[in-house]
């Protein structure tokens, strides 16, 4: 039960990065301005709902135990934070090839270092028992409000 916290964010990051692979799709080839829209703002929601579901269960609390370094996480929050207003500018202009695809090598160099600053220590501390686990059904549930429109609210809690 402890590492399903792991699996479970590590399925999300899956999920968006999937998201960022059907953008550099849609980039070449040809669609309607609408789906890669469509596209972009799905990356935008998963990499918030990533974030901030991420944020509850690992960072949050390792960072209260001083297990992360402060400094590249704030960072990496206003990274995330500029990645964001990216994509609304890309959703609300007309979003050419190259901003397009610049924006998904940000969005999947920030995705990668953000794991190699807190997975490896979130491994660790649950191992060690100092970060408490969560159930799936949990984390999935809280995943879901944040507001990725694939997301589904998980039922297992039902019984």
């Amino acid at each position: 039960m402890p590492m399903a916290l792991i699996e479970t964010i590590d399925s999300h990051r899956g999920g968006l990065l999937r998201a960022l692979d059907k953008v550099e799709a849609l980039v070449g080839a040809p669609t309607t301005g609408d789906e890669l829209v469509a596209a972009i703002e799905t990356v935008r929601h998963k990499l918030l709902a990533h974030e901030v579901t991420a944020g509850r269960f690992v960072v949050g609390p390792l960072r209260h135990l001083h297990l992360l370094d402060d400094r590249e996480l704030d960072a990496l929050g206003d990274e995330r934070d500029q990645l964001s207003q990216e994509a609304v500018r890309l959703v609300n202009g007309r979003p050419d090839a190259r901003a397009v695809a610049a924006f998904v090598l940000a969005v999947r160099d920030h995705v990668e270092r953000k794991a190699l600053a807190v997975a490896p220590v979130a491994r660790s501390a649950l191992a060690e028992g100092r970060l408490s686990p969560v159930p799936r059904w949990y984390v999935e549930e809280v995943y879901a409000e944040q507001g990725d429109p694939e997301a589904r609210p998980p039922e297992e809690w039902l019984g």
